[in-house]
């Protein structure tokens, strides 16, 4: 793969931040770990994977396009990140689906409107979720793409 002089620049300038709210701009988090990669799509949109180890042991993966903006985030590991300043302006609309939805005895999360989709499960010491907004992909990503 060929990194463009753009997609370097992006990488460099994001190597120190680790963690943004889905749809907004970077912000720091509490990380003990993180890796840079620059990535480009099929259709040869650059973007930026920010995969980061929380000093919980959770693994945060970020996806942030070649504007600065975080437009996919997965998470797995023992303990919930902080998902308000995760999911950003879209923590909102979590918690109201989860006030409507039914109580069942798995703590499993889904939700897929136009403007952002969220999936999130799981139990203790072993949680796991994805959300993203699918107007800001990339020409060329997908939603199989976030893992």
């Amino acid at each position: 793969m060929r990194v463009t002089p753009f997609v370097s620049f992006i990488f460099l300038a994001y190597a120190s931040i680790s963690h943004a709210a889905l749809g907004g701009l970077p912000e720091q988090f509490n990380a003990q770990d993180t890796a840079v990669v620059a990535r480009v799509t099929s259709a040869g949109a650059s973007y930026v994977t920010h995969d980061t180890t929380l000093a919980t042991g959770t693994q945060v993966s970020e996806y942030v396009s070649a504007g600065g903006v975080v437009f996919a985030v997965t998470w797995k590991g023992p303990i919930l990140p902080d998902l308000k300043a995760l999911l950003g302006k879209y923590f909102d609309t979590m918690v109201a689906e989860s006030a409507r939805a039914p109580r069942t005895g798995r703590s499993q999360m889904a939700i897929d409107r136009p403007e952002v989709v969220i999936n999130s499960g799981g139990h203790m010491r072993a949680f796991e979720g994805s959300a993203w907004i699918p107007a800001a992909f990339p020409a060329g990503f997908t939603a199989a793409d976030v893992r």
